[in-house]
């Protein structure tokens, strides 16, 4: 069955907080990445941060960002239990977009995107590739809004 969307949990650590004790905007980024991450793990597909990925194998793919955005809409603040929900919502011929959501106590924190291109390195550099179909037939858009 396709895998549409996941949900992970990350508390707020002190060396990622500023001197009010709130999350400092940077480790969004650093969420939504090891959210992709544990997305590409789940479906045991090549990824970023997975033992799988590496791009120049055969069977191996990178999947670089193209383009990432956060609102922050609430602070989080040190030790807070982050809920972290990533959910695909599209898929091109080429590339895919995740949509991120950060909540706590079911509050919205925080809301991103990042969207990532399917490339095989070839001779040391990223070169795009059209999704292979039996990736594609593993990965599913979700049905949520935007």
């Amino acid at each position: 069955m396709p895998i549409s969307e996941l949900s992970l949990q990350r508390r707020v650590e002190f060396h990622e907080t500023d001197q009010a004790g709130i999350i400092h905007f940077s480790n969004y980024f650093k969420y939504m990445d090891t959210a992709v991450a544990e997305f590409f793990r789940a479906l045991e597909l090549p990824g970023p941060l997975t033992n799988y990925w590496g791009g120049t194998k055969e069977h191996e793919f990178d999947w670089p960002y193209v383009s990432t955005t956060c609102d922050f809409k609430r602070p989080a603040r040190f030790d807070d239990l982050i809920q972290i929900d990533i959910w695909v919502k599209r898929i091109g011929n080429k590339s895919m977009a995740f949509g991120i959501s950060f909540q706590k106590q079911n509050e919205e924190l925080a809301r991103g995107e990042m969207q990532v291109v399917c490339c095989k390195s070839i001779g040391g550099q990223p070169k795009s590739q059209v999704i292979p179909p039996e990736l594609r037939e593993r990965i599913a858009t979700a049905s949520r809004e935007a």
